[in-house]
């Protein structure tokens, strides 16, 4: 099955670099006055970071580089988040995750003149999603 985001085909062998990082707690440390430490935890249904990144290998095109990148520079309306569908069949709600730096990076594999890239002109990419 195919890694698609909002129908946007990635590649296949992207990676996802968070994927078994620790998720389903979200925890608030707060200090007291006397010193002491109030720490107050609960599951954590939505939040979960999801990057991907081409790890050196997993290209896409330039033209793929710009549909995500108009995708991400336009606000999501309230209530409508985007479908990331993964590799293996499971999908999961997200919004580009701007907080975490920038949504979309991207870089040339091979550098090229200004304006001497076509739309087939290959690029590692990096994207910063959250689960909603």
């Amino acid at each position: 099955m195919p890694v698609t985001l909002e129908g946007i085909a990635l590649p296949a062998d992207i990676q996802w670099t968070d994927e078994m990082v620790s998720h389903g707690v979200g925890q608030v440390q707060t200090p007291t006055l006397t010193g002491a430490l109030v720490v107050e935890e609960s599951a954590q249904a939505a939040g979960r970071s999801i990057t991907l990144a081409s790890g050196g290998g997993a290209w896409v095109t330039r033209s793929t580089v710009l549909a995500l990148s108009e995708l991400a520079a336009a606000p999501r309306p309230a209530d409508t988040p985007m479908v990331l569908v993964w590799g293996d069949g499971r999908t999961f709600d997200c919004v580009f995750d701007h907080a975490a730096g920038e949504a979309v990076s991207a870089s040339e594999v091979l550098r090229l003149a200004a304006g001497s890239q076509d739309a087939d002109h290959p690029y590692t990419i990096t994207l910063r999603l959250i689960t909603v």
